[in-house]
């Protein structure tokens, strides 16, 4: 599980606000994200630095294992670690770092460029110059059995080249048909010392090797593997390639060890870290959902601390509300019936924390999708979604609607609730606020022109439409809104046509008159009467499309949703 904080869809939905009014967000003092990314990795390199557990560094270098294999030889690990160098021009230029290696790459003729480029390469590599061809590839008539005998595993692994002639010589269908000589050799090369081991795991090209040395090994293998993956399990939980590491093994192990390395994850302050860690926080979620309930439920105890703020700091965190959704999601599960009734009393816990928090959390960056989740998805969570929208939504509709992450949250409840909610959300946002007194402006008009706000306006026209064309149910409980819906439609049928000229300035605007639009073309829209129109403003039976059009423009001219910019800004046509 490598994905991304955010899909596509989501990652679109998330930032298509962010270039609107930014003047004025770019100028308030939490705007942004580098509060907290400073404080996770505070949280990070103090968890680090922490010198009371007894583990080995969380980086070995090649070079300490280079001393470490010297005074300690093993006839497993190939001389080529051995090897005495006191030339440090040489060890520079390996690393592209010698300048005036780099100044004669640089200045030199075409056919010297193709010369020091290939000698470039091959001290690059880290496996032995025999080993390659006069195309400097990996030779065609190299064994593995040659491999395992001059005990070059390890050097092989973590090489670009020497991983892609593992992989088609001992991954998937071969591993079945190796040699055990072979096999043995193998594993004993891996995992016969904890320094080796720890180092393949967290390089770049290593960690696909180890993760199918996990998947065939057997139980005294998975034993060894277990008890390494324990003694580091913090800094394996870190670090970028390590991390795919803990999960294969999670996966693949034994119950028993699995439990193991599951009780081994650090807990309490510690655990804030890893929840919130760009890498660490795929492992959670890894044992979040492979793992029984009983085995993580630690987490839902840490995040409903009374004393602390651990499920708002968790939330509001870039990579922790993933933990924290994924939580919901497998507590939330219906279709597994295995202990469902421990998963709804840890639901019913985490919600209770959720929904003392819920205004905060639809107003944050990243824990509104929390709240969308939760208004999203039926079954289980349908008593929550009401009680997010009787206790968090309803009565604060209009400031909501004007904030760049609760209005993702405003729309999600209008488009997802049960009807006689969408009937009170209406009744607010039509009739439930008093117009200014001097202005006269009401929250309709409020919103229909605020950069966030109009979004609001679009998803409640729409709805209003859906009605009014029959997509959209109007009866429930043997009580019918149809009349309703065409009142509100009604209303901002009026509105629109009393503001059409500043409307069509903007492309928000535009896609209301759009959307009204729709309704002309689908069939004689009627509207009737309404408080807020004197008699000369009602509308004839058929009310020409032409009417809301631009001069000279049609509805195909106008911008997509995707190019939307609503700052008050003209157009020009």
């Amino acid at each position: 599980m490598y994905r991304d904080s955010f899909s596509n869809s989501r990652r679109a939905r998330h930032f298509g606000r962010s270039t609107q009014n930014y003047q004025q967000t770019n100028n308030q003092s939490d705007y942004g994200r580098s509060d907290n990314h400073i404080n996770r990795r505070h949280l990070r390199d103090s968890y680090l630095n922490e010198g009371d557990f007894n583990s080995p560094p969380s980086l070995i270098s090649l070079k300490s294992l280079m001393n470490f294999t010297r005074n300690n030889p093993d006839p497993m690990i190939h001389p080529f670690f051995d090897e005495p160098s006191s030339d440090l021009s040489f060890h520079l230029s390996s690393l592209a770092l010698d300048e005036n290696n780099n100044r004669r790459i640089r200045t030199s003729t075409s056919s010297g460029q193709t010369e020091s480029k290939h000698s470039k390469n091959k001290d690059s590599l880290s496996l032995p110059s025999w080993v390659y061809d006069e195309n400097h590839e990996i030779r065609s008539d190299l064994t593995l059995r040659k491999v395992v005998d001059k005990g070059l595993i390890p050097t092989f692994a973590m090489d670009k080249s020497g991983c892609h002639f593992l992989q088609s010589n001992y991954y998937g269908k071969n591993t079945q048909n190796v040699d055990p000589y072979i096999r043995e050799r193998i594993a004993r090369d891996v995992l016969s010392k904890k320094e080796v081991f720890l180092m393949i795991c967290k390089n770049i090209f290593g960690n696909f090797f180890l993760q199918r040395v996990i998947e065939y090994s057997n139980n005294e293998e998975q034993e060894t593997i277990k008890r390494y993956i324990v003694s580091d399990i913090a800094a394996l939980c870190l670090d970028k390639y390590a991390c795919r590491v803990v999960q294969t093994a999670l996966e693949r192990l034994e119950p028993e060890y699995g439990d193991a390395i599951v009780a081994a994850i650090p807990r309490k302050n510690r655990l804030m870290a890893i929840c919130t860690d760009q890498n660490a926080n795929h492992v959670i979620q890894k044992i979040i959902k492979k793992m029984e309930l009983s085995k993580w439920e630690f987490l839902i105890t840490y995040l409903c601390k009374a004393e602390h703020d651990n499920l708002l700091d968790i939330c509001e965190d870039k990579y922790g509300c993933r933990v924290v959704q994924t939580i919901v999601e497998v507590l939330s599960d219906d279709k597994d019936e295995h202990d469902q009734e421990e998963k709804a009393h840890c639901l019913r816990r985490l919600m209770n924390k959720i929904m003392s928090k819920c205004q905060k959390l639809a107003s944050n960056e990243f824990a509104n999708y929390i709240i969308q989740h939760i208004i999203d998805t039926p079954g289980i969570l349908s008593p929550y979604r009401d009680l997010v929208i009787e206790t968090c939504l309803l009565r604060n509709l209009l400031s909501m609607s004007q904030e760049k992450y609760a209005s993702h949250v405003i729309e999600r409840a209008f488009e997802l609730a049960p009807l006689p909610y969408i009937a009170e959300m209406m009744e607010e946002i039509f009739d439930g606020y008093v117009p200014h007194p001097e202005t006269g402006k009401d929250a309709l008009d409020i919103l229909m022109f605020h950069q966030f706000g109009n979004y609001v306006v679009q998803r409640i026209l729409r709805i209003c439409v859906d009605a009014a064309l029959g997509d959209r149910p109007t009866l429930v409980d043997n009580v019918d809104y149809r009349e309703k819906f065409d009142s509100w439609l009604s209303k901002l049928y009026v509105k629109v046509r009393r503001d059409k000229s500043r409307l069509t300035r903007f492309s928000s605007g535009k896609k209301i008159i759009d959307l009204l639009e729709r309704v002309e073309n689908a069939f004689r829209y009627d509207r009737r009467p309404s408080p807020y129109s004197p008699t000369h403003d009602v509308l004839s039976a058929l009310c020409p499309s032409s009417f809301f059009s631009p001069p000279g423009t049609s509805s195909v001219d106008w911008p997509s949703r995707a190019s939307s910019v609503t700052s008050e800004h003209p157009n020009e046509y």
